[in-house]
């Protein structure tokens, strides 16, 4: 009976435990999920598709979450777009990810917001689909 209450307790642990990654993408760590949504449709150039997105916040400088969002490496998959800017209000850094073969799709951007010490992160996988007719 012991057992049983250990792997009860072992379960509930996993299905409470924080969910760390969208997809193949990393939360960068320490950060904290600010909310969540999904949607359908065809966004930052790529086709119809349906979208999950993570909004993050790291108490990091920008330069720190930028190069880890930069370094990411995943296997099999291309960058097919970076791009940094600067902005009247801070820096911001974009990472376009795409794996035809899986038909996926990945947008990474990191905003540094002037005044604020925190870093805002939006994570965003779309997995491709057929347009609705």
């Amino acid at each position: 009976m012991k057992g049983l209450w250990l792997v009860l307790a072992l379960l509930l642990a996993a299905g409470c435990a924080r969910r760390a990654a969208l997809g193949d993408l990393t939360y960068f760590p320490g950060s904290a999920t600010i909310g969540t949504t999904s949607f359908v449709g065809e966004r930052y150039g790529f086709p119809h598709a349906s979208w999950e997105q993570v909004e993050l916040r790291a108490e990091a400088p920008y330069e720190q979450v930028r190069d880890f969002y930069a370094r990411l490496a995943v296997d099999g998959w291309t960058s097919t777009f970076e791009n940094e800017s600067p902005k009247s209000t801070g820096r911001l850094y974009l990472r376009y990810l795409a794996d035809a073969r899986r038909r996926t799709f990945y947008v990474i951007a990191v905003e540094e917001r002037e005044g604020s010490r925190d870093v805002s992160v939006l994570l965003r996988r779309g997995l491709a689909r057929e347009p609705e007719r």
